[in-house]
């Protein structure tokens, strides 16, 4: 038996891998029994691995290089090389599949599509899927059907399983990828410890007016719990995909998967159930994905933003009391204005008095100073994201009195708001300690 020998890690380039990442990808493709396809920067095959086991081989969708499902596997290959991590999707057939980008030196130079695969069942519409996209003869399709009804089947979490020992292949033959990669999810954590950096893809494809700004206040809002005003922002991207697509459902699709995608994994990070009460629920892959018109894909996506966004609340609440559940519904809503004790008894036909024992027996701490704490939060953000005056911002989050508003934020934060502002910024020019951010952070 002769012993296996590890390759160099000599960097790959847009057409051809290093023998490391040749041999990391054969060997995953060996072991899971999954294909592998290597795509170069300009979507064009250049390595595969198990071919012969790959579905895709017999429809003409995949072979032509111009036919929709290669469309959006490259749509798949851009997009995770935003996310900075694996892309699981589903392709126009169905099928389950894993997208993984190849970054070297800070620069895309292609991407990886481990799938097919079946997640879950494997489904009748599926089947017809395959008709429809490619147009076979009744022989080929019951070829395809043999071949996909072999296919072994996995449950999301081995998917999610799969998909880090692909991406792991990926950054272990490669030197530099930690780097690229940190970098590139890096865009998704500076803003309330995630915030979507769009400003640097805006300059990059500027001909491409995605509504990043609007994804990100969406984004705001279900890690607020304000149901009503992301299931709002929610129709404005439908609205936006569908004009982007002209009307083309499958580009819609594409574009509201991703869209789920990032709102789920930065939810995740906040509600560590969400995934379990999801796949509870309803599938959200399959169930986008399914949509036949885009009426349908709205109500779907709408539910799904709804059920994300008041679980939210449930991070924050986890008691019997509907009073405070909706109390608390109101104020994630709100709170940017002035909320007194009288508006929550007229919103909730609720006793003032009742309602104040209540809610520092449920919640630890009274109504005003949770409230304040949402403001404080929210001001610790404009503070180190925007260059507003202390004046401006304490305006926006309705306070009248910039004096008050002072005392609030330094009882909270241990700090006024010109020495967040400036410790933060002296921290992170290195040129000063690490300020009292914890607090900022946690009052949510």
């Amino acid at each position: 038996m002769n012993n296996f020998v590890i390759p160099s890690r000599d960097k790959p380039n847009t057409t051809e891998l290093s023998n490391y990442l040749d041999e990391s990808l054969r060997s995953f493709s060996d072991i899971t029994g999954i294909p592998v396809t290597y795509f170069s920067d300009d979507d064009h095959i250049q390595a595969e691995y198990l071919p012969k086991q790959k579905i895709c081989r017999i429809f003409s969708a995949y072979t032509d290089c111009t036919g929709l499902c290669r469309a959006a596997l490259a749509s798949a290959g851009q997009f995770t090389t935003r996310l900075g991590e694996p892309y699981i999707f589903l392709c126009k057939s169905g099928l389950t599949n894993i997208a993984s980008s190849l970054i070297i030196d800070g620069v895309f130079i292609g991407y990886v599509i481990a799938g097919p695969i079946v997640m879950g069942e494997l489904r009748t519409s599926t089947i017809n899927k395959f008709q429809e996209l490619n147009n076979l003869n009744s022989q080929t399709v019951n070829l395809a059907e043999m071949i996909a009804s072999n296919m072994q089947t996995y449950q999301p979490k081995q998917v999610s399983e799969i998909a880090l020992l692909l991406y792991n292949s990926i950054v272990a033959a490669v030197a530099s990828a930690n780097t690229d990669y940190d970098k590139l999810r890096n865009q998704y954590n500076n803003f309330s410890n995630i915030n979507i950096d769009i400003q640097k893809y805006k300059k990059e494809h500027s001909a491409f007016s995605y509504p990043y700004d609007l994804e990100k206040t969406l984004v705001e809002h279900v890690l607020d719990g304000r149901a009503a005003e992301a299931e709002e922002d929610l129709r404005k991207m439908l609205t936006s995909f569908s004009i982007l697509e002209a009307g083309d459902l499958h580009g819609i699709k594409d574009k509201t998967l991703w869209l789920f995608a990032i709102v789920i994994r930065l939810s995740s990070r906040k509600q560590s159930n969400l995934n379990e009460i999801l796949d509870t629920d309803l599938d959200v892959i399959n169930q986008i994905s399914e949509a036949d018109n885009l009426d349908h894909l709205t109500e779907i996506a709408v539910h799904l933003i709804r059920l994300i966004s008041n679980n939210m609340i449930s991070s924050v609440y986890g008691g019997d009391s509907q009073i405070i559940s909706k109390a608390l519904q109101f104020i994630n809503m709100n709170y940017l204005n002035r909320i007194t004790l009288q508006m929550i008894e007229e919103e909730l036909h609720v006793n003032g008095s009742y309602f104040s024992t209540l809610f520092k027996n449920e919640m630890g701490k009274p109504f005003t100073q949770y409230v304040n704490s949402l403001k404080v939060a929210k001001a610790c953000e404009l503070l180190i994201t925007t260059n507003l005056n202390i004046l401006d911002i304490s305006m926006s989050i309705g306070f009248d009195d910039q004096s008050y508003f002072t005392k609030v934020f330094k009882r909270e934060a241990g700090l006024t708001p010109k020495q967040y502002r400036n410790s933060y910024t002296k921290a992170h020019d290195g040129t000063g300690l690490q300020t009292n951010q914890t607090a900022c952070n946690s009052v949510r």
